[in-house]
């Protein structure tokens, strides 16, 4: 009987802390990005690059891992003023400690460090984060964040699913708000090319001149929103130097590591000027602007700015619509709207994550119930393979992701070839209902073709399957490999308990949460 009256206890105790509700009456100074990049000598330099047009903006396509790592790597070393930096995930592995370290030394410099974080996947952190805060230069806030920080952290949603289940997915990497990288990426090993289980592919793009100053207004909106709460009104004990000087002595040793990258990475400012020459000389300068969700949407009160420049698209659209999108779960109003587009003669194509590639079985369970709809639609349907051939390169020069299979993160549309939009909207429910997003959309026909090359790659029968409907009305995917031309009449690559638990999952309700 005492064991069932601990019992008892504890979990009420569980759900008296699951009822927890944030502090109040903190302190949240408001801030802004830096109010003049050109200063800067990030800013300066591209501008030494820049048309006459003051209103065109530089892009540069980022879809090589490497390079995405050693670009956010290289500004965080160049930046003077300020260094913003808004994230959905930020992974506790090397590259994650590498970029913290990175922030760190341009606090140390005098630069004045932002970290935007939300809170859904980052149970057990708020020591290392306000480790961190702890740093006269630096203050982290976590976004719409959990009231119980302890072993009843999973139960808020019990009692509180209404406002937690808003999340801010929003990337940007932003220095002296002169250069940004807007796009898919998190920050963890598995976004930039060293993960020992799975390599995402996926897009980011690098903007500067009035795109880079457009991210900075999306920081701040999100920085300065009610419910970016500063890390240190979180904790019930405070936290400073003593716990900063571990933290130091922690990234300092991921520091060591740098070596052990399959990649080089620029170490100096000078490496990294040579590398931004390399950069700036290739970027396109054109028309480029932010989309990014209103803070309303977390009251509800509007709906994402991504489905509203979608339905924008029924009438502008003349040729071809391609898309890649890691989680693909449409809305009924939207494979509408598809089969409207194809039967006046405009060709959709749809990437997206197979069984065997996708990291969420949960998502894959329920997108399996629209494919054959989507199909009827007229839409080109492909799935990304787990083995995809893009990634052998790598594994061949990287004993590191020897093992490693392929998962695709992108979020990107081309639409006719001249427009096209990289950031973070997937084509599920999650993007479409809960969560906040954010895209550059760039209007340009020479870097639509940039674009579509990455995207073509990816549509090849080496890299992805083909799925359509033989005339049984039974799902086929076809594809290619050293023996020629392959078949499937089931999930590629799967195994039997693994289609089970697919099939398993897509009989629980769950659909508008993923």
């Amino acid at each position: 009987m005492k064991r069932i009256a601990t019992l008892v206890c504890l979990v009420q105790l569980l759900l008296l802390a699951a009822c927890a509700s944030l502090p109040t009456g903190f302190e949240q100074v408001p801030s802004r990005t830096w109010h003049d990049p050109d200063s800067t000598q990030l800013g300066s330099f591209f501008a030494e690059f820049a048309p006459d047009d003051p209103e065109l903006s530089g892009v540069r396509l980022v879809s090589d891992p490497r390079e995405a790592f050693r670009s956010r790597f290289g500004f965080a070393a160049l930046a003077e003023k300020t260094l913003d930096l808004q994230y959905y995930l930020w992974k506790d592995d090397l590259t994650g400690q590498l970029l913290l370290h990175r922030a760190l030394e341009a606090a140390d410099r005098g630069v004045r460090v932002r970290i935007l974080i939300d809170d859904i996947f980052h149970s057990g952190r708020d020591d290392l984060y306000a480790a961190i805060d702890a740093h006269p230069r630096v203050e982290v806030r976590l976004f719409n964040p959990m009231g119980t920080r302890g072993l009843g952290r999973n139960l808020n949603f019990v009692f509180h699913k209404s406002t937690l289940n808003y999340r801010m997915h929003n990337k940007i990497f932003l220095a002296d708000n002169a250069v940004a990288i807007v796009g898919g990426r998190n920050i963890g090993d598995d976004y930039f090319g060293i993960d020992p289980k799975l390599n995402f592919r996926d897009l980011d793009v690098l903007a500067v001149g009035p795109a880079a100053r457009q991210a900075g207004v999306a920081y701040d909106l999100y920085w300065n929103s009610e419910v970016a709460v500063p890390i240190a009104a979180l904790l019930k004990k405070p936290v400073g130097e003593v716990e900063l000087k571990q933290l130091r002595e922690c990234l300092e040793a991921s520091l060591a590591k740098l070596e052990g990258l399959p990649y080089t990475v620029p170490r100096n400012p000078d490496d990294t000027r040579v590398a931004l020459a390399n950069l700036a000389s290739d970027m396109v300068w054109a028309e480029a602007e932010v989309i990014v969700d209103p803070l309303a949407r977390f009251d509800g009160d509007t709906e994402s700015e991504f489905v509203r420049w979608g339905r924008g698209l029924d009438e502008s659209v003349e040729h071809e619509i391609v898309a890649q999108t890691a989680y693909l779960i449409p809305a009924k109003e939207g494979i509408e709207q598809m089969a409207e587009l194809t039967e006046r003669g405009v060709r959709v194509r749809i990437l997206t994550n197979s069984l065997m590639s996708n990291n969420h079985l949960t998502v894959h369970a329920h997108y399996m119930k629209y494919r054959k709809r989507l199909i009827r639609a007229g839409v080109e349907l492909h799935e990304l393979r787990a083995d995809a051939a893009m990634l052998e390169h790598f594994k061949e020069i990287e004993n590191l992701i020897a093992d490693s299979h392929a998962g695709l993160h992108t979020k990107a549309f081309v639409i006719d070839k001249k427009l096209s939009l990289i950031g973070s909207y997937n084509m599920d429910p999650r993007s479409r209902i809960w969560n906040s997003e954010i895209g550059l959309l760039v209007k340009s026909e020479e870097f639509a073709s940039r674009v579509m090359a990455e995207m073509e790659e990816d549509f090849d029968p080496s890299n992805s399957f083909r799925v359509t409907l033989d005339e049984n009305d039974k799902l086929r995917w076809t594809g290619s490999g050293e023996d020629g031309p392959q078949e499937r009449t089931r999930e590629p690559g799967a195994g039997l308990w693994k289609r089970f638990g697919a099939r398993l999952f897509s009989w629980i309700p769950i659909e508008k949460e993923l």
